[in-house]
């Protein structure tokens, strides 16, 4: 049990924090400000964001506002020889003898270019919903690196049954006993703490405080109402086409079964691996994107009603499936399902109101 614990806290540090080494810095005496210089090391196709944090003896400046340079407010590739600018004058501190440590963190998000993919069965065999396959053009987007996490979900709402060691306990496992109801509430009161323009709007409101208690029990029709404003900036769930499109690494090319890899031990935590329990994020291989378990570990909610007939009259552009139903889309099989059901083709749908072990994916809009 030690071990594992020493795994789980490693792995938890592996996720927050990344090695910033060969710091050096230099003052421009007739600015008053200092050129931090150093090396971000990491892996390539990932982005970091960085805090950059003063000393001087026993004095440190937690959050400086006079720092300019990549990886601040947007993700920074790794590389040698980065820069960062900083003026204490204007901190109101004397210029001293700074120096200078780092906070380096993977970046949450991933910018899925736009472009045009085959959507569907394209390898393999399936189930009949997954045919045809067709064309399908979508605007770039930005989806989760990762699953929603537990730690993340417990900020703003509770489960609808208590997570259990049984199936995956701790701050870095993904959230689940989630409904699709509750996800359209986390997501609007997530996105007005962070002050992010609400997305789903309930009986002509963005605020969950008066839309009343989530459904538990059945599908409730004015909850079913739900409208997405996909215009803007805060937190939602991907479309169908979009939790595909960014599962097969924005290409058919290569045509992976499964999220990355036609490996599934690679990519994915299944019930041929997982123990028969849910695992910590980012545990197994990211795809070509760097999104982690697209396929495994746990289903994933999508916008979409499912229809099992839906790919014959489909959108080609930005579709956001049928008007109305009694399912919605999940994606990309979990620890509990064979492998079969964890193919980037695969569709599965629940009610709207279920809540086993299901959780979830954000997605943002690019402005």
């Amino acid at each position: 049990m030690l071990l594992i614990s020493l795994f789980v806290c490693m792995l938890s540090s592996a996720l927050s924090a990344q090695k910033v080494t060969n710091v050096r810095s230099s003052l421009e005496p007739d600015c008053g400000y200092y050129t931090i210089t150093f090396d971000l090391e990491g892996k390539g196709n990932d982005l970091y964001l960085l805090k950059l944090v003063p000393y001087l003896g026993n004095r440190e400046m937690v959050e400086p506002r006079f720092v300019e340079g990549p990886g601040l407010q947007s993700g920074v590739a790794p590389g040698k020889d980065l820069q960062l600018f900083w003026n204490p004058t204007l901190e109101g501190a004397d210029i001293g003898n700074w120096q200078f440590r780092f906070d380096a963190k993977k970046n949450p998000w991933v910018l899925v270019e736009g472009g045009t993919f085959t959507m569907g069965r394209t390898t393999g065999s399936g189930n009949s919903d997954e045919l045809p396959n067709h064309s399908v053009t979508l605007n770039s987007f930005y989806m989760g690196t990762y699953e929603v996490t537990q730690a993340e979900y417990a900020q703003y709402m509770q489960p609808s049954s208590s997570w259990t060691s049984n199936y995956g306990l701790g701050d870095n496992y993904p959230a689940y006993y989630v409904s699709w109801y509750a996800i359209l509430k986390y997501c609007n009161l997530r996105s007005m703490a962070e002050g992010l323009t609400p997305v789903y709007s309930i009986s002509g409101s963005t605020d969950p405080a008066i839309w009343g208690n989530v459904p538990t029990s059945s599908n409730n029709a004015t909850w079913d109402a739900a409208i997405c404003n996909w215009n803007a900036n805060g937190y939602r769930l991907p479309t169908e086409a979009e939790w595909e499109y960014a599962a097969r690494g924005a290409t058919n090319t290569p045509d992976y079964l499964y999220s990355g890899s036609d490996d599934i031990n690679t990519v994915a935590w299944y019930s041929g691996n997982s123990g028969w329990t849910s695992h910590p994020v980012g545990t197994k291989a990211p795809n070509g994107l760097g999104l982690y378990d697209m396929s495994g570990n746990v289903w994933e909610w999508c916008w979409d009603w499912n229809s099992r007939s839906y790919y014959s009259s489909s959108p080609s552009s930005n579709p956001t499936g049928p008007a109305s139903g009694s399912y919605r889309v999940g994606r990309g099989g979990g620890w509990g399902g064979s492998a079969p059901y964890c193919r980037v083709a695969s569709r599965g749908d629940d009610p709207p109101y279920y809540s086993f072990f299901i959780g979830f994916r954000l997605c943002r809009a690019v402005p």
